[in-house]
């Protein structure tokens, strides 16, 4: 019985390290694989980018405690709700642009801002409703459990991030602070 026990933990932990090799294995691999074009904009993402990327999929791949099965199906379907997020906070990056240009120049207005303030609302309506879906689309993947706990790491690893990028920022201000004197 005891060697039973053994035997599956050693195979649990054969596995996460499985996963997180394909994992290391599969990054450098997938930037070559690309067209061109998509080449180029993979190599102008900050080298933090990509290690915040590999960090939040390891502790993922930890905290879901996931099998080989479900990672091969779980993280492409990852990915693909990534890009399609990206692309919803790329144009919400641009119309907050255009809104900082446009009150720089003093050219709003009342209609271009409600316009504004509907086109970020749904954008934002859309990143949460595709959220739900890729979170209820996992039902055949994910158990219930890690479900649940896909949701809280979701929420926990952003508030890490901001805590994070916080710290950083405000280390930068208090070295400058300290070289000024």
């Amino acid at each position: 019985m005891k060697n039973l026990t053994t035997n599956r933990y050693f195979k649990g932990t054969q596995m996460k390290k499985l996963i997180l090799f394909s994992i290391l294995l599969i990054v450098p691999i997938s930037l070559f694989a690309q067209p061109p074009g998509s080449q180029f904009d993979r190599m102008r993402k900050p080298p933090r980018r990509q290690q915040i990327e590999m960090l939040r999929i390891w502790k993922m791949t930890e905290e879901l405690d996931l099998t080989e099965q479900q990672a091969e199906k779980f993280f492409p379907k990852l990915r693909n709700e990534d890009k399609k997020i990206e692309e919803l906070e790329q144009q919400r990056q641009k119309i907050f642009r255009n809104l900082h240009e446009d009150v720089k120049k003093g050219e709003i207005d009342a209609k271009e801002l409600d316009k504004t303030i509907n086109d970020l609302t749904e954008i934002q309506t859309d990143i949460i409703q595709k959220h739900a879906r890729f979170i209820r689309d996992m039902d055949g993947i994910l158990s219930t459990d890690q479900q649940a706990r896909l949701i809280i790491f979701r929420h926990r690893f952003r508030e890490r991030m901001v805590d994070m990028m916080r710290d950083v920022q405000r280390n930068r201000m208090n070295k400058g602070k300290m070289r000024r004197r």
